[in-house]
């Protein structure tokens, strides 16, 4: 061991390891992050998309326009980035446009949303989130009710809120005694 020179050594070792870096930060960004980004982008209500490495998953943040059936573009926009990633390898973040008087309005009825979510009483909730949207003047709102969220959208003028509360029980049959 005489003539080893441990510089060297340490030196090509750093190199090789910016080299597997770099190729599979490349690799990400060709074969999935490019290719999502685009796909989303291509959909319709979509504003903007923004993809962020956070600790062992990808963060999707997708910023939409008001649409007619929030629950439905939620449910395309996970098919499309599922398709793309796999199930379970990322978190999706929806962006709105949401103003003080929407974050009031969610406000007055966040609790009945949730006590709908842990109690099923959704009728209930849901004439409570109607007579409370009404004595607001609200223009717009829509409550969805799947197997495993509620969905509120509100729109207000040019503001709009989308909120996803998800659902504990993930639509599982209660079997009766």
């Amino acid at each position: 061991m005489k003539g080893f020179k441990w510089q060297v050594a340490v030196l090509a070792f750093v190199l090789t390891l910016t080299i597997a870096v770099g190729v599979t930060y490349l690799r990400q960004r060709q074969l999935i992050d490019e290719p999502l980004f685009k796909r989303l982008s291509e959909l319709e209500p979509v504003k903007s998309v923004e993809l962020r490495q956070e600790s062992d998953s990808l963060t999707v943040y997708v910023a939409l326009d008001y649409v007619e059936d929030f629950s439905a573009v939620y449910r395309e926009l996970h098919e499309e980035i599922g398709r793309l990633l796999g199930q379970g390898r990322y978190s999706l973040v929806i962006q709105d446009e949401r103003d003080k008087a929407l974050e009031a309005a969610f406000f007055a009825v966040h609790l009945a949303l949730y006590e709908g979510e842990q109690r099923g009483n959704f009728t209930e909730m849901a004439e409570f989130v109607s007579a409370v949207f009404q004595g607001m003047g609200i223009d717009e709102y829509r409550l969805v009710v799947d197997e495993e969220n509620i969905f509120l959208q509100i729109r207000q003028g040019n503001a709009h809120l989308f909120t996803i509360i998800k659902r504990e029980r993930g639509g599982k049959e209660v079997e009766l005694p």
